[in-house]
């Protein structure tokens, strides 16, 4: 959709999900005058897969944001928001580490981010009954078959490195990822995030339990920042 202004927003869904999960916040990001771009990435329906058709929580697709920052850039834009839900989150948050263009991120919306891909298995598993010990010798055999670096997959490790401003939301009642891991974030960067736990909310509902005050919350963060 294309804004008035020259802050692009780019948005990143979760894992099993696409790009209409945007269209609860894209009335928002238009009516605040954002360009905004609803992006796929690999291992999405519509886009070639990798050889080994794995998600890797960040690792490698933040690199697919990388290319869409580069097109709105290259486009007229000057800075850019980025919107991650879920492994959204678990994407933007690797860009904000490891792009050269993390520096012309004005802000950041979050709802219910995986911060920690390790935390969010074990949130699983202890729902599903599975022995702690299972869970262990399941995640060792993930690092060596796969190549899964479960200490990168943890975001929360470089949070002193954020400079952009964020706005996170997590609904009470997530039992995909658990909230805990928000609350420390907030807890490691109180000057930067500003925190909204959404009581009731399940994985990535705090919209739907309340679409006026999302809305009006994401308007007024937007509104925080510097003019486009």
């Amino acid at each position: 959709m294309r804004g008035t202004g020259s802050t692009w927003a780019i948005f990143v869904h979760g894992k099993n999900s696409g790009r209409r999960e945007g269209l609860r916040i894209l009335p928002t990001l238009t009516s605040a005058g954002l360009t905004t771009l609803l992006i796929t990435y690999r291992n999405d329906a519509d886009v070639p897969a990798p050889l080994d058709g794995i998600f890797r929580f960040g690792a490698t697709e933040w690199e697919d944001v990388d290319g869409a920052a580069r097109y709105a850039l290259d486009h007229g834009a000057t800075k850019l928001v980025l919107v991650g839900d879920s492994m959204g989150g678990s994407i933007v948050s690797a860009f904000l580490y490891r792009s050269p263009l993390a520096e012309r991120v004005a802000g950041v919306i979050l709802d219910a981010p995986a911060l920690d891909f390790q935390a969010a298995v074990r949130l699983q598993a202890g729902d599903r009954q599975v022995p702690g010990l299972v869970t262990d010798v399941a995640e060792t055999i993930a690092a060596v078959r796969y190549g899964i670096d479960w200490n990168a997959l943890n975001y929360l490790n470089g949070a002193g490195q954020l400079r952009a401003p964020i706005l996170l939301f997590h609904g009470e009642a997530d039992r995909e990822v658990p909230i805990e891991t928000s609350d420390a974030l907030a807890a490691a960067r109180p000057d930067l995030v500003h925190y909204i736990r959404t009581p009731t909310a399940g994985h990535v509902r705090s919209w739907n339990v309340g679409p006026d005050a999302y809305s009006a919350a994401v308007m007024d963060f937007l509104s925080s920042l510097s003019p486009s």
